[in-house]
């Protein structure tokens, strides 16, 4: 048998502190938004601030952006954005780029789909995919609140009803974006009803607390801080894991019930932005993550990334690992650590022989019963063995 962890993975954990280029660049282009929803304070800001493209395009020129494959794009809402071409446009001077993920509220239906059919044809005139993702945070008057715009759940239905009849006119995928709190989670598996009718699927997450968006010390959404909207998330989380098919959307579940279950205070998962990827906000000011990180430098000022950029980088990380990555729920389903995935195969594998051993744990002793065990016992060694490796 295989050993469970892989060269890769070993390898991979000897040199995660060491910084990289990044593949992920997270890109709020503006501030200005349209919506007032209560797990959000940038409506509050009032910057209407948009992301310069003369001088994105000048930044994203650097080297350090040459390993570059997945574009971000949000806000705010990017449909607010006048010039928003222009930033598109600018994107693609990454050598690597393949796909740009864009993200809405979808408050402007005509407008977002109009946006959306013109950048699918400018992506692929650059050999670019171009995803979308629908925020949809509860059905009918749940949506409603959550996003503080009266009537606002009807907008969404019809982009989603559009998609269904005509999505391939807009991008090349789609998915839908479900931000848990304490103002939806009551209404969860109404939720899930609601949206396992479309064939597109739904990322759920959890409203975290967040820098960039002026929640970090404002986060009464927060299901960590009701102990009722915690133990619901948890429930819903832990479902889905035992209920899903594929392996990394179980893996997915199981991370957010494993983050819950220890009360926010330990995560199974890796985060790249502390040692790879990176975002730009409106700006041009360069993060490593908008959750937690303070701003690294000021790249319309500067956008050299020199070695002294890279010591400041390497500080950030070395103080966010210390003080809060721990306890974040972001990204809470990227690159497992060892820590994860025992927990996972310990948790998961007994579950998929339950039955079998209870059948078996029936008979009566006999050298026959004890021999259906050891073939089980083996069987589980080599699926957990499996499962260690694809993680």
């Amino acid at each position: 048998m295989k050993l469970p962890i892989r060269k890769t993975y070993i390898k991979k954990q000897l040199n995660k502190h060491r910084r990289s280029k990044p593949h992920i660049l997270q890109l709020p282009i503006t501030s200005r938004c349209n919506s007032s929803c209560v797990t959000c304070n940038v409506f509050k800001q009032h910057q209407n601030i948009d992301i310069n493209a003369r001088t994105l395009k000048i930044v994203l020129q650097n080297d350090f952006f040459s390993e570059v494959r997945t574009v971000g794009v949000n806000g705010g809402e990017f449909t607010l954005v006048s010039s928003f071409f222009d930033i598109l446009d600018s994107l693609f001077v990454l050598p690597n780029i393949s796909s740009v993920y864009l993200i809405s509220n979808g408050l402007l239906p005509d407008k977002l789909l109009s946006c959306l059919q013109r950048a699918k044809i400018v992506c692929e005139s650059h050999n670019v995919h171009l995803h979308f993702c629908l925020s949809c945070d509860g059905v009918k008057e749940v949506h409603n609140h959550v996003r503080g715009i009266p009537n606002c759940f009807e907008r969404t239905k019809k982009i989603l009803d559009t998609m269904v009849q005509d999505g391939q006119t807009y991008c090349h995928s789609m998915s839908i974006g479900c931000t848990i709190s304490r103002y939806n989670i009551e209404y969860i598996w109404q939720t899930y009803e609601f949206l396992s009718q479309y064939p597109f699927p739904t990322e759920y997450h959890l409203a975290v607390p967040n820098k960039r968006i002026g929640t970090f010390w404002d986060s009464d959404y927060y299901v960590l801080n009701d102990e009722k909207s915690r133990l619901l998330a948890a429930e819903f989380f832990y479902i889905r894991y035992l209920q899903v098919q594929s392996d990394s959307e179980r893996f997915q579940y199981y991370s957010n019930y494993y983050f819950l279950k220890h009360k926010g205070k330990a995560r199974p998962c890796e985060c790249e932005y502390r040692y790879r990827d990176v975002t730009i906000d409106e700006n041009l000011n360069l993060f490593l993550c908008a959750t937690a990180s303070d701003v690294i430098q000021d790249l319309s000022q500067n956008s050299i990334i020199s070695s002294s950029t890279f010591q400041v980088m390497n500080k950030e990380a070395a103080k966010l690992n210390k003080t809060h990555c721990e306890t974040c729920g972001h990204y809470s389903y990227h690159n497992h650590t060892l820590k994860g995935r025992l927990a996972f195969v310990l948790d998961y594998v007994p579950k998929l022989y339950t039955y079998q051993l209870y059948q078996t744990l029936s008979l009566p002793f006999s050298w026959k019963r004890t021999k259906r065990l050891v073939k089980m016992q083996y069987r589980m060694i080599k699926v957990a063995g499996s499962y260690m490796r694809q993680l």
